[in-house]
């Protein structure tokens, strides 16, 4: 762990499918790095071979919450194999599959940390539509569709919070 206490830590939501789930690799594309097919909740979830080391360093320097349609059945088979603890969920309490729910669930939390000086960044595969006017502003966005490839990397991520990280991946 870092020297980052809880209450400066950055807030990430994190979602999986086209942020960890690789949706490309899904739909059969080659890919430059290995994919781990990892079966969970009757799903097959795709999972580049780099993704667990990233989500280790982003769960080491902020504080990471999911906010995804998966909700709680994502710190069960996806969570293991990603190395990592129980994440808290965003979850409006509904069983929407869609994904309109996430900002108004996610909003508080945001809103609260920011209030609080720290960072918010929501990494999610938002097909251009950033949810701006839904959050609060200086909620800052990675969205894994914008370059059309349906997974978070390495490079997609703000320079303040690579200067977090306390080690490169090695490949």
């Amino acid at each position: 762990m870092t020297n980052t206490t809880f209450h400066s830590q950055p807030l990430i939501l994190l979602d999986i499918d086209g942020v960890i789930n690789d949706l490309n690799a899904l739909g059969g594309l080659d890919r430059d790095w290995g994919i781990d097919q990892v079966y969970s909740h009757g799903h097959t979830v795709h999972i580049p071979d780099y993704m667990g080391w990233l989500v280790r360093q982003l769960t080491d320097v902020a504080e990471v919450h999911w906010c995804t349609t998966w909700r709680h059945r994502a710190n069960d088979e996806i969570a293991e194999h990603l190395g990592i603890d129980s994440l808290p969920v965003v979850d409006d309490g509904t069983r929407s599959r869609f994904v309109d729910w996430k900002a108004a669930a996610a909003y508080d939390l945001a809103e609260a940390a920011l209030k609080e000086g720290r960072r918010v960044l929501w990494i999610e595969d938002f097909y251009g539509h950033l949810p701006i006017d839904e959050m609060p502003k200086g909620v800052e966005f990675v969205d894994t569709a914008a370059n059309n490839e349906m997974v978070l990397e390495v490079d997609m991520l703000p320079g303040w919070l690579l200067q977090l990280f306390n080690s490169t991946p090695v490949r």
